[in-house]
């Protein structure tokens, strides 16, 4: 594999980083199935586009969301959550029937979450092809304080098995994926220049776990359906951390690699809720503590929050206020 990837931005380097390789890998890996499926599927009447979209990112979160606006009688997210199809390196080749089958037209609100649709100088042109196909549609990019971000993604690339480099000099280096998936800025930019800015919302990690009640209401709005709905699914917390170093986790990531394993990773989501959240409770474990994140050294932070400090003033002056539970990044 090259050194470098093509970018249209020239203050970008996309370096190959063979832990974002493995986990972009795996998630196109799930629909080996529907490639290699001899007999086309059948349309129905329901199939449709979705109009409305989460655009990442990455261990922001959007795990939780996307089961939380599902419970709504009015929105309808597809199974599985991460179809990855506008990022065109991943699922763009199955095609439009493929894709308008995980929708159904019955619904007020269709949509997909795909953190990999911020995940530039990788995966390039995303925005372009969404609005291109989707040109009205609403997008959520959830994001969480830039150096949390960075040590959940580290916990779960090195539970995965995606990871096996050494933690400071990887971070060190200011064109891995975990610098850039956390230069939410930077990643929004190709939105907001083929986007009316009312057509994106940003909601923090941080909110949708301090106020869940407030974050959903506010999801709702955007979205034009009734703000007072409320769910007792909402106390789930889905993916936590916590398990990507548990054994049991690591278990079931090599058992579902294997060829008589791989349909249920793929057809997990269209599994009922109930059933969904027992493998959850069983793998996740989300009555666990948190998992222990790797700690910073004082020099790699304070690298770290320089690297940052531009781009969140950027995307908190866009929002037009701070956000709350961030690591302060205007100190020198």
């Amino acid at each position: 594999m090259p050194e470098t990837a093509k970018t249209n931005d020239p203050d970008l380097t996309a370096a190959y980083d063979p832990a974002d390789d493995a986990m972009c890998s795996r998630a196109k890996e799930r629909f080996a199935a529907d490639r290699n499926r001899r007999l086309p599927r059948r349309k129905s009447k329901t199939d449709t586009m979705p109009n409305f979209i989460i655009i990442g990112g990455l261990k922001c979160g959007t795990t939780s969301i996307h089961h939380y606006l599902g419970c709504h009688p009015d929105i309808h997210m597809s199974k599985p959550k991460e179809l990855n199809f506008f990022a065109a390196e991943q699922n763009w080749d199955l095609g439009f029937d493929w894709y308008k089958g995980r929708f159904d037209n019955r619904f007020k609100i269709n949509g997909e979450s795909s953190p990999h649709y911020t995940n530039r100088p990788r995966f390039n042109g995303v925005a372009e092809r969404i609005h291109e196909y989707c040109p009205d549609a609403r997008l959520i990019y959830m994001v969480r304080d830039p150096i949390k971000r960075i040590l959940s993604h580290w916990v779960h690339a090195t539970g995965a098995g995606y990871e096996t480099r050494e933690f400071v000099e990887t971070l060190n280096k200011p064109d891995t994926s975990y610098i850039h998936r956390s230069m939410y800025w930077m990643q929004l930019q190709p939105y907001l220049e083929h986007f009316d800015p009312s057509q994106i919302e940003l909601i923090t990690q941080e909110e949708l776990g301090g106020d869940r009640d407030s974050a959903m209401k506010k999801a709702f709005s955007f979205l034009g359906v009734d703000e007072n709905f409320t769910s007792e699914q909402w106390d789930r917390q889905w993916e936590k951390s916590s398990a990507k170093e548990d054994s049991k986790y690591q278990f079931m990531e090599k058992l579902i690699k294997l060829p008589g394993f791989r349909s249920f990773d793929r057809n997990f989501d269209r599994l009922p809720e109930s059933m969904r959240w027992m493998v959850e409770k069983a793998v996740h474990n989300p009555d666990k503590p948190p998992a222990p994140k790797p700690v910073i050294p004082d020099d790699l932070m304070a690298t770290l929050k320089s690297r940052f400090r531009e781009d969140v003033a950027s995307l908190e002056a866009h929002a037009g206020h701070k956000f709350d539970g961030w690591h302060d990044y205007t100190a020198s």
